[in-house]
């Protein structure tokens, strides 16, 4: 198995590993609009926060053969004593394909996306955890948050 950082030669791949992540590639979950629009918009904000480094992301790669993902995002808040410097990392798109699952790839692509933020002085790095990969969070040091509250505009509501 070999880690990589993406590069902006790999938006495509990105881009399915994304629609695979939120299960959008299978058929009988496929709304087309949304596909499409999802798929549109990952290509666009891939292009865009790869080249401007607002983005990294690591591939886990056999045989020539993508298998894992962990996308890295990064954002500026403003200061404050529980985040001196507002600068903020937010892990997503923790990914390893059914078939590797249980072999480490997630953890070791965890590792290398904290590496990342750590090195570009992140010290502030969030995800939102899933059932299955909470143990692994928690083993890296992640601990619960209070996610605060959130105000949804898109039904007009």
């Amino acid at each position: 198995m070999t880690y990589r950082m993406a590069t902006l030669e790999d938006i495509d791949l990105l881009v399915a590993m994304r629609l695979r992540f939120l299960e959008m590639d299978r058929k009988e979950n496929r709304n087309v609009d949304a596909y499409n629009t999802i798929r549109d918009n990952c290509y666009t904000y891939f292009r865009k926060a790869l080249a401007d480094n607002t983005c990294d992301a690591v591939l886990a790669e056999t045989v020539g053969e993508c298998v894992g993902t962990g996308i890295l995002f990064y954002y500026d808040s403003v200061p404050s004593a529980f985040n001196v410097t507002g600068k903020n990392a937010y892990i997503t798109g923790m990914y390893v394909e059914p078939d590797y699952r249980g072999r480490g790839i997630g953890t070791a692509i965890l590792n290398k996306v904290v590496e990342t933020a750590l090195k570009k002085e992140y010290k502030v790095i969030m995800l939102n955890a899933s059932d299955m990969g909470k143990p692994m969070y928690e083993k890296m040091g992640f601990t619960k948050s209070v996610n605060g509250m959130i105000l949804d505009r898109r039904t007009g509501k």
